[in-house]
């Protein structure tokens, strides 16, 4: 069983923990550390709307989705599940829950993420977002998505 809640600055350390381990094997692609793995976390805990999904058996937590306002637009600033817990369903559980949330005051959510990032741009498409743009940002090649509610 699990559950989406919202994150708290106590699941600090699980959530530096899953970034760290989630995007690791990007390091070498990308030539550094993605911009996720060197997130300020407990100023999104703080700051944004960040949600967990969480093992209700031993409180674990499998994944996190980082939801940020930007110029009255809402971004998934970041979405990462434990590679030991992928394809089993989380992440896409997550991202229709951040949905359900922005869709009470929204009617598009968008995200970018790297080029090099194939399976995630894959993901992306597959739940429905579209491509929009693609722009160097702080040395990073991203792609960028929206996705009407």
């Amino acid at each position: 069983m699990y559950q989406i809640r919202k994150g708290t600055p106590s699941d600090k350390f699980q959530i530096e923990n899953i970034a760290s381990t989630a995007y690791k094997k990007y390091v070498d692609l990308i030539g550094k550390k993605p911009a996720p793995m060197v997130a300020d976390f407990l100023k999104h805990l703080n700051e944004d709307d960040v949600f967990v999904i969480e093992d209700t058996h031993n409180s674990q937590i499998m994944g996190y989705a980082i939801l940020v306002v930007k110029n009255n637009e809402y971004w998934l600033e970041n979405i990462a599940v434990y590679p030991t817990k992928t394809k089993q369903g989380f992440g896409t559980h997550l991202i229709r829950y951040v949905e359900d949330f922005v869709s009470k005051s929204a009617s598009t959510i968008q995200l970018y993420t790297n080029v090099k990032m194939h399976e995630n741009i894959d993901w992306y498409k597959r739940i429905g977002f579209s491509e929009f743009k693609r722009k160097n940002v702080e040395g990073f090649e991203r792609v960028y998505f929206i996705k009407k509610l």
